[in-house]
């Protein structure tokens, strides 16, 4: 009878240690410039034992319900994030927190990207049939309207409940069977991910799979997220699943991404060192020439992809009081700021601030050229910038309004979340939501027609220069020739009549 009931405990640990948690969707390679067709969608979860090759994906078509495939063990990988051993030749810090993290990965051979754009998929363990869903994902088509959820700056503690709003906004979100292509998250997870002996970012793995099971959730990296060692070792283990493992040195973590979602290029970057003034190896010309490289690709490839937004955690303009970064970013990104102006970047996202905040466009501190009637902008110079730091957290003030600057169009303090619509290849709807009454309570709109006509117009006008200029200098070389040639014919017979005087 003993026996019995150990084995009963036993296989209920066994079953609660392989319970799938966290589940979080990401785009996959497929839509990096690697283009891996076999990496389109991954679903990622966590595990408290290793449960290794136990889990099968079974996924199904959203509108027919016919099962399109149950994984195979070449979709599949496992890995143990073992803090306690990461930390354990720290001098200051100790955990004892491990977690296994599964991966599947989707690849086209499962997916009609062209056709059927929703898929249900459940997670299956094979060794005591636990199952985890069905829940539901979609894929980004271009020739569709996309729809993109932005917020950053948010705990999943609910000690104040401060973010409890927003969690309740999300998931009536997916309740509602709500489309967003995917979540740009703008920095900062849990306050912090290894607090409390990584009991943080747990939890909050925990709390926002009802949200990141239906959308993929590209976030970038805040300071929060950078772990006591800043080595971003839980952020990058859980969320860092896109970075370029060639870029992965010791002191470059991966500081720069980029992804193609429909008619939009992101492109996400992390200038930490520079904007804490500690980059003693010199890391952020780097992360400028692989944007500079990025911007060049993308510009090239703008009549299919002609969006081009930028999102990170740090603000260029901001008005909190007695911060550096907030008087200064302008001079420690300024080479990114050049970069944006060079290349036609349309919008700036970050966090950071805990506010919502959008800004006139502005550049090296100074107004830049832009043209508004009514909520249209058009002919900016330098991209519409947006902070969207009020997703909730218990970490500092909350609702707080902060000093008014010139290049500050509109900001509001409650807790809210901001979605882009973009609507062409030439019109890009931003809304604000506060998300405790549901309320926009402000929208742009950005107009790139007048910029690509201009541009076409411009670009036509260098074209027909540069034919006259090309056929003034053949005219010109073809006189320069003759006359060169009718000079030496003058100089030869004057040359002739001289020997013949001579002679005779």
């Amino acid at each position: 009878m003993v026996f019995i009931i150990l084995m009963l405990l036993l296989g209920w640990t066994q079953s609660q240690g392989c319970q799938p948690y966290g589940i979080r969707l990401f785009l996959g390679h497929y839509f990096s410039y690697l283009r891996n067709s076999q990496d389109v969608i991954r679903i990622v979860f966590n595990t408290e034992q290793e449960c290794r090759g136990q889990f099968v994906l079974e996924l199904m078509d959203g509108k027919t319900d016919k099962q399109l495939m149950t994984s195979q063990i070449t979709y599949y990988d496992t890995q143990l994030l073992n803090m306690t051993q990461i930390y354990e030749k720290n001098q200051t810090t100790h955990y004892n927190y491990e977690t296994f993290i599964h991966t599947f990965k989707i690849g086209l051979s499962n997916l009609d990207v062209n056709v059927s754009t929703s898929y249900n998929y459940t997670i299956v363990s094979r060794q005591n049939s636990i199952t985890s869903g069905p829940y539901k994902f979609d894929i980004p088509l271009a020739q569709n309207e996309q729809k993109m959820l932005v917020f950053g700056d948010m705990d999943s503690n609910w000690v104040q409940n401060y973010s409890k709003d927003t969690f309740n906004w999300l998931e009536n979100q997916v309740k509602s069977d709500k489309r967003y292509d995917t979540i740009i998250f703008t920095g900062d997870m849990a306050y912090d991910l290894e607090s409390n002996n990584c009991k943080q970012g747990d939890n909050w793995l925990r709390n926002i799979s009802v949200f990141t099971n239906r959308y993929p959730f590209m976030a970038a990296p805040g300071n929060h997220d950078n772990g006591n060692n800043t080595f971003y070792d839980f952020f990058r283990a859980n969320f860092g699943a896109l970075f370029l493992k060639e870029y992965n040195t010791q002191h470059y973590l991966n500081d720069f991404f980029s992804f193609d979602v429909g008619m939009v290029h992101f492109i996400s970057f992390n200038p930490i060192k520079a904007v804490y003034h500690n980059d003693v190896n010199n890391i952020t010309h780097l992360i400028v020439e692989q944007m500079r490289n990025d911007l060049i690709q993308a510009n090239y490839n703008r009549e299919k992809v002609p969006w081009i937004i930028v999102y990170t955690h740090y603000p260029i303009y901001c008005s909190a009081p007695n911060s550096d970064q907030c008087l200064n970013n302008f001079n420690y990104l300024s080479a990114f700021e050049d970069l944006f102006v060079q290349y036609n970047v349309d919008l700036y996202l970050s966090g950071h601030v805990h506010t919502y905040q959008r800004n006139k466009p502005y550049y090296k501190n100074n107004i830049a050229q832009y043209q508004q009637k009514d909520n249209i902008i058009s002919k900016y110079q330098y991209p519409v910038s947006i902070i969207e730091g009020i997703a909730g957290t218990d970490y500092g003030e909350q609702n707080e309004t902060f000093p008014q600057k010139p290049f500050i169009e509109i900001q509001n303090p409650n807790h809210g979340v901001g979605i882009i619509t973009i609507k062409n290849s030439t019109h890009l709807y931003y809304e604000h939501i506060t998300v405790a009454d549901n309320k926009v309570i402000d929208s742009i709109w950005i107009n790139r027609s007048i910029e690509l006509n201009n541009k076409s117009k411009h670009d036509g006008f260098e074209i027909v220069m540069w034919v006259i200029f090309s056929i003034l200098m053949v005219i010109t070389g073809v006189s320069i020739y003759f006359k060169s040639n009718q000079g030496k014919k003058n100089k030869n017979k004057l040359l002739d009549e001289t020997i013949k005087m001579v002679v005779s």
